[in-house]
């Protein structure tokens, strides 16, 4: 499948959950649902992905296959933000 970029804006905010390493509820567009610590940002042959710690174990998920991200942690910039 052909990657699409996110939005710009979107973007952001996985960029601050994963600065501030916050818990995440993550919807894939598939319907799987993941949760785990927010990472880091990887681009690999030009297509972005969200690293997640899972139980101690590092997921990467590429952005286009997110539907939407909802952050855990009371004190989270955030709340819920729809990516597809």
């Amino acid at each position: 499948m052909h990657y699409k970029p996110i939005q710009c804006h979107l973007y952001d905010y996985i960029e601050v959950a994963c600065l501030r390493h916050y818990k995440l509820l993550i919807k894939l567009l598939n319907g799987e649902e993941l949760t785990g610590l927010a990472q880091t940002i990887h681009i690999i042959n030009k297509e972005e992905y969200l690293e997640i710690n899972v139980a101690g174990v590092h997921q990467k998920i590429r952005l286009d296959k997110i539907k939407n991200i909802t952050t855990l942690d009371d004190d989270a910039e955030f709340k819920t933000i729809e990516i597809s």
